[in-house]
């Protein structure tokens, strides 16, 4: 138990805000919508299960914060179970996706436009997978932790941006600083940036700008088809 420490409250705050912009954003899509739409089975179940992770998330934030340590390792198993379900039904979620030629991200086509789940859910694997891998070493853990939340935050943060603010662009800039708050608190905390923070700044740019190079190559184009 040791290894535990109370965490400080940047962390359960910063996953609240996630939660806030995911509710918000995926509400917001719904409405514009209208009253009758209901989403496809897939669709729905992704998001109950997205929506589910980040939720325990939060609670493990605050379990953390009150110290009840134990709790927190035994619900740590329901985190990773609900964590492999996002990413095998987000691969699911974008497959039907793909299959429909109208379906559009960013102005691009149905193939171009899988290329911005696709990362969303690399990313959060990864970051993830490496939260889950330093549980031991709490500073890290807790930052990889809630930037794999970060990284699944896009398709929400866009619906905001698209439904009720009007302005698409404004979904990067809210993406990009949250990102930033995350070495800005260690500098001001630690007196330097952790690596934990730097690794999921780094691995942002590098897929954004994967995404916005990669999308209407050719290369896409056929690793789309042959694995969705």
């Amino acid at each position: 138990m040791a290894r535990y420490a109370r965490s400080e409250p940047f962390f359960p705050i910063m996953t609240g805000i996630v939660v806030g912009f995911i509710i918000l954003g995926f509400g917001a899509g719904i409405a514009a919508r209208g009253g009758g739409y209901v989403p496809p089975p897939a669709l729905m179940l992704h998001g109950v299960v997205t929506l589910a992770w980040f939720a325990l998330t939060l609670v493990q934030a605050m379990l953390i914060r009150v110290g009840r340590f134990t709790l927190h390792r035994a619900l740590g198993t329901l985190s990773t179970g609900l964590a492999l379900a996002i990413v095998v039904l987000g691969y699911f979620t974008v497959r039907i996706a793909v299959s429909n030629p109208d379906w559009t991200i960013a102005g691009f086509d149905n193939v171009g436009s899988a290329i911005f789940p696709f990362f969303d859910i690399v990313t959060f694997a990864i970051l993830y997978g490496l939260g889950v891998a330093k549980r031991s070493d709490a500073p890290a853990h807790k930052r990889l932790i809630v930037l794999a939340g970060v990284m699944m935050m896009d398709p929400a943060v866009a619906r905001v941006a698209i439904f009720i603010v009007g302005f698409a662009p404004l979904a990067l800039v809210i993406e990009l600083a949250i990102l930033a708050a995350f070495p800005i608190y260690d500098w001001r905390t630690r007196g330097r940036p952790h690596g934990a923070s730097i690794f999921g700044v780094a691995l942002f740019a590098v897929c954004f700008v994967l995404r916005m190079t990669l999308a209407k190559s050719d290369a896409w184009a056929e690793f789309v088809a042959t694995v969705f």
